[in-house]
């Protein structure tokens, strides 16, 4: 598929978790020689798409044991893509989300769904709520009967339920008060949809996160060296 039919079947066919970056380069697909047989996978592209997709659940699916590590450095990607790779994500016991640098979006959800969260000093996650047709879902106008608009809704209401969902596992015991405020954050409620959430903003809603080693950060530059 080449980039201007991507970036058609990715505005017309599906919500995005990610506000526009539609660049994406062959060869920074994960390729499945890669991560097979490894409880370390990397999710290192642009955007995620359901080849991807596709990859990182072969990988997962091929993991030995019950642990898993990702590495994440991603703007995000189809709304599909990311939740099929966080629904893979909860089905191990034991899991860990390292983000050296960034993990905007599609790439948050998918770090709030491991058991364990480090990020790097500079580190950055971001809003989570879904872009339909180029903008934000909430902010498409109310139009009685509007195709458009009922998608919107529906991809709204779906991530708002998942994203809770994904927090109440990730914060056991919670009050609802809180847990809205958290979901909030994570929707975006009160900035960009871009807008970096920095380790300590993230530790400050009680959410379990720790430093990321060097190593992780050496990782993703030498796959930004090859590919990008």
């Amino acid at each position: 598929m080449n980039r201007t039919t991507l970036v058609s079947a990715l505005v017309t066919g599906s919500a995005l978790l990610g506000a526009g970056y539609f660049y994406l380069r062959n060869d920074a697909r994960l390729s499945r020689q890669r991560a097979l047989a490894s409880n370390i996978i990397p999710i290192i592209t642009p955007v995620i798409d359901l080849r991807v997709a596709e990859d990182v659940m072969e990988a997962l699916e091929r993991v030995p044991g019950d642990e898993v590590t990702v590495v994440l450095h991603t703007l995000g990607g189809c709304v599909t893509s990311c939740v099929m790779i966080c629904n893979a994500l909860r089905a191990f016991p034991r899991s860990t989300a390292i983000v050296p640098y960034m993990a905007t979006s599609g790439g948050t959800l998918i770090a709030l769904n491991a058991t364990q969260l480090q990020m790097g000093r500079s580190a950055a996650l971001s809003a989570v709520d879904p872009i339909v047709h180029g903008q934000r879902a909430k902010h498409l106008p109310e139009e009685p009967k509007d195709p458009q608009q009922a998608l919107a809704h529906e991809y709204q209401n779906a991530i708002t339920n998942y994203l809770r969902d994904t927090l109440l596992a990730r914060l056991p015991g919670i009050d609802e008060e809180a847990l809205w405020t958290t979901v909030e954050v994570f929707l975006g409620e009160h900035a960009p949809h871009e807008w970096p959430i920095r380790r300590d903003e993230v530790a400050a809603l009680g959410l379990p996160v720790s430093p990321a080693a060097r190593m992780w950060g050496e990782m993703v530059d030498a796959y930004r060296k090859r590919w990008w």
